[in-house]
Parts: structure tokens; C-alpha cells; sequence
């Protein structure tokens, strides 16, 4: 009698463990169908391994180059998310190209520890629909109303986003980082390769051998950038409006920046320019510093503590 007894009670067990099983991958279902209808896309093939689903070119907007893509830990408890962009001048580059190299790393590490990661392209300069640098900053902040807008879905904290980008992409998640309109979610930016403003004129201040004008005349290419940039001549309203290191105050989010390029020479021995240097110059993140350091804003680099360790300590604090 006891062992039939014994038998039925782990027959009951057994039963209760395969209904939990069944309505857990139930729930599972539900919440991607759910993402599904949210986002308006399935999940698709990840672009490397890890526990995670991947919705790839989901539209946030209406023009051709409104397109990010979501990877999201499989997890019941998020720490928050990172919203790349990608680099490339303005003029070139893809969400994918943050799918190798150091940024790889980077957001697998992120994935790991329960970190949403949001790549985004963006409208370019040159783009026919654009108006100037202007359209690919306010790209960037309309992917911050979308994921703002869709948190509970994506099962995402209030309060709890990192702006993160590489030289243009850095532009980007500075310039909205820094405003008010666009930050309040925000708790930290990470700038790789990044500029320090879009006042190309201050860029006179930290190389000794750039002076923007004589160089527009000189070199039709800068000319050409210059003038796509900038949607025309600037006025002294849309400098203002573009330089974000003005808008840098204690108030706003802690800045992450490295740049790696050790030069300050702008012309190169055969009378050409060096746009690495002219772009990612170790002088943008000095300037950067020197700033932060004026307004008392919180600031960090590659000389304190890793990519992923600021933004662990900014989104677990």
C-alpha cells in the first residue's frame, strides 16, 4: 500500500512539473507573439550565439533609413539597454558593421550580464530627404521615443538607457544626451572616436594647422561635406543648435570617451587630409574633458575602467 501510495504521489508530481513546463513555454509564446505584433517583425537569425531573440530591421520611423535592430536577453529581469550608432562620417556605414570587431565584444559581454542592445541606422547628409547633420540627430531621438515608447513590452526598466556610439554614432548619442528633451531617461553616454562639436569653427581651437575656410577653398571634398553638413552656410542659431558641448552641464548624464588616434596634424607630408585625424583626434576627448571637468559632470575613459564596466556601474547602480 505504501509504494502504490508513493508511486501515485510522483505520478501527481511528475503531472503538476509538466503543467508548469507547458504553461511557462506558453507565457514564452505569448511574449514574443507579443513582441511580434509591437515591433511588426519576427525574430530572426541572431548575428552571433547567445541566449537571446534578435528582431531585425524594425522601423522606427518613416524614411528609408529608419531601421534598428533589438537584441534581447531572454530574461524575466533586464537591467536596462544600450542604444548604439553606428559610424561612418555621416555618409556611409550600417548597423551590421557594430556586429565585429571591439564593438562584438561589447555587446555580447552587454547580452551576458541582461542588457538589451539596440543598433540604429539613420538618415545621412547626403540623403535626399535630409536636412543637414540636424535629420540624423533627430533620427536618434526618435529611437529613443520608440524604445522609450515600447519599454513595457520589451520588458525594459524605466530610467535605464545608455546612448552609445562610434564617431558619428558617438555625434548622435551625445548631442541627445546632452538635452533635456532627450535625456531624461538616459544614464550615460559612451563616445568611441567621437568629435567634441559641431561648431566646425572651435575645431580651429585644437588644430594648430586647420583654419576652415581657407581649407573649404582649398579642398573640394571638405567644401562638399561642409556645405551637406550644415544644409547650406551656417547661421550662428544652427551652430549654437549643433554644438552639444555647450550643453554639457552637471546635470546631465556621465560621459564614457576614448579616443584613440595619438596626432594632432591635420595636412598630411603630401598636402592632403588626414580625416582620421581631423575626426577621432585624441584632441575631441580633451576638449570633451576639459568641458565636464569646467561644468562638473562625471566623466571616464579607457584610463579608469572598460566600456562595459561604466556602463554595468551606471545601469546596476
Amino acid at each position: 500500500m505504501k509504494n502504490k501510495l508513493s508511486i501515485a504521489n510522483l505520478s501527481i508530481i511528475v503531472l503538476l512539473i509538466f503543467i508548469a513546463c507547458s504553461e511557462s513555454n506558453s507565457l514564452d509564446t505569448d511574449k514574443i507573439n507579443a513582441l511580434e505584433i509591437t515591433l511588426g517583425v519576427s525574430p530572426s537569425t541572431a548575428p552571433f550565439e547567445g541566449d537571446y531573440l534578435f528582431f531585425n530591421d524594425v522601423m522606427y520611423g518613416a524614411k528609408e533609413r529608419n531601421r534598428l535592430d533589438i537584441l534581447l536577453p531572454k530574461s524575466d529581469f533586464l537591467n536596462g539597454a544600450v542604444l548604439f550608432f553606428h559610424g561612418g562620417a555621416f555618409l556611409f556605414g550600417t548597423k551590421e558593421d557594430l556586429y565585429e570587431g571591439e564593438q562584438e565584444n561589447i555587446i555580447r559581454a552587454l547580452l551576458e550580464q541582461n542588457i538589451a542592445v539596440v543598433n540604429a541606422e539613420y538618415t545621412f547628409i547626403n540623403d535626399s530627404e535630409a536636412e543637414g547633420v540636424l535629420s540624423s540627430f533627430e533620427d536618434g531621438a526618435a529611437v529613443i521615443q520608440f524604445i522609450t515608447d515600447k519599454a513595457a513590452t520589451l520588458n525594459l526598466p524605466s530610467n535605464k538607457l545608455i546612448l552609445a556610439g562610434v564617431s558619428a554614432g558617438a555625434g548622435i548619442a551625445q548631442w541627445n544626451g546632452f538635452r533635456e528633451k532627450t535625456n531624461s531617461q538616459v544614464q550615460g553616454v559612451f563616445a568611441t572616436f567621437a568629435q567634441s562639436t559641431y561648431d566646425l569653427y572651435q575645431w580651429e581651437q585644437l588644430f594648430p594647422d586647420f583654419s576652415l575656410d581657407p581649407l573649404r577653398t582649398a579642398f573640394t571634398e571638405l567644401e562638399t561635406i561642409f556645405i551637406q553638413f550644415y544644409n547650406g552656410v551656417p547661421t550662428e542659431e544652427k551652430s549654437k543648435l549643433l554644438d552639444y558641448r555647450s550643453q554639457m552641464d552637471a546635470n546631465d548624464p556621465p560621459l564614457y570617451v576614448y579616443n584613440p588616434v595619438y596626432e594632432d596634424m591635420v595636412i598630411t607630408s603630401d598636402d592632403s587630409i588626414d580625416f582620421n585625424v581631423l575626426f577621432h583626434s585624441y584632441k575631441h576627448a580633451d576638449y570633451l574633458r576639459k568641458k565636464a571637468i569646467e561644468v562638473g559632470l562625471e566623466y571616464s575613459g579607457a584610463y579608469q575602467e572598460t566600456p562595459v564596466d561604466f556602463i554595468l556601474r551606471k545601469l546596476k547602480n
